[in-house]
């Protein structure tokens, strides 16, 4: 996620959702340091995202339009993540 922030950054937005199940704010903001992550990171304590985007396994890859429909969903980052990202800027 981070290479994809770091390539597109400027055309989309790329936001990472910790669901808050198995680790602790601090220990996510120590992760986030310690990998140098640069892209929003969002803490779901009350899992309010998880519930409206329907995850029910970690990790989950969401891709959406600008108008906020998902376009791809999986447990996987895809690894023509570029074909997707074409698809949804045109």
């Amino acid at each position: 996620m981070e290479r994809l922030h770091k390539r597109l950054g400027d055309k989309i937005e790329v936001i990472g959702i910790n669901v808050g199940i198995n680790e602790r704010e601090k220990g996510v903001r120590e992760y986030v340091k310690e990998k140098n992550l640069t892209f929003t990171i969002v803490y779901d304590e009350k899992q309010k995202v998880t519930k409206t985007y329907g995850v029910i396994g970690t990790p989950t890859h969401i891709i959406t339009d600008r108008k906020g429909f998902v376009r791809y969903r999986d447990a996987k980052f895809p690894h023509d993540i570029d074909e997707h990202m074409k698809e949804l800027l045109k």
